[in-house]
């Protein structure tokens, strides 16, 4: 059993190590003189598109408005400040540093130079879609929203901090100050009958406002690929 486990080791050091990779950063010179000698330059690609998830917390108040079935009272309901998705986007590495690297396959050693990418990441999301867990998505006047954020991106896991915009339709001030907490019907000019049902469409009582959000994501950043 002893050889066996030593056996095993041995292959997984072996299989490693055929493979293992040496990174020189390299000054950038010596990469432009490898150019116009004519030499493979691998550039990573700056933009790649990403797909993420978490959590955001908004800032200012917002309600969903109901009319009460029991006594035609209007009713205000404060929607929670936490709102957690699935969102997409477009991440940018501005920064990159010049490298030497050797590669080795058994006996074999061979090197190419490489432009990386620095981890450090600049986010636009324009969220196409946006698949919400949170009451927002009633009152939200469109399935696109934007936002920024910076974060790090190693290979494909990208993590952020972001800032992002939602318009959501809330009543208007006027409205608020009337009607909440007051358990009052409403009861529109010219007529006498109480309300039964209202609409965030209705723009006499409705308004929409931008809220800003703050957030933390973890999300996939697909290709990294190399041209």
């Amino acid at each position: 059993m002893k050889h066996f486990t030593l056996t095993i080791i041995g292959i997984l050091f072996a299989t490693f190590n055929s493979y293992a990779q040496e990174d020189v950063k390299v000054d950038k010179n010596e990469i432009e003189q490898a150019k116009e000698d004519g030499e493979e330059i691998i550039y990573e690609r700056p933009f790649n598109a990403f797909i993420s998830a978490g959590i955001n917390v908004r800032i200012g108040e917002n309600y969903n408005v109901a009319i009460s079935p029991i006594d035609n009272t209007v009713q205000f309901e404060k929607i929670s400040p936490l709102n957690s998705g699935v969102s997409t986007g477009l991440v940018w590495n501005p920064f990159t540093f010049p490298y030497k690297v050797f590669d080795y396959k058994g006996q074999d050693k061979d090197w190419h130079y490489e432009y990386r990418r620095n981890p450090f990441a600049i986010a636009l999301l324009i969220n196409v879609f946006k698949l919400s867990f949170s009451d927002e998505q009633a009152n939200t006047t469109s399935p696109i929203d934007v936002g920024f954020g910076i974060g790090y991106r190693n290979d494909n896991l990208l993590i952020l901090l972001t800032t992002e915009y939602t318009p959501i339709r809330q009543p208007r001030q006027y409205f608020i100050d009337g009607y909440k907490d007051k358990n009052l019907p409403l009861v529109l000019a010219n007529s006498s009958e109480p309300v039964r049902t209202i609409s965030s469409d209705d723009n006499s009582l409705f308004v929409t406002k931008l809220f800003p959000s703050i957030g933390l994501k973890i999300a996939y950043s697909f290709g990294k690929k190399k041209e």
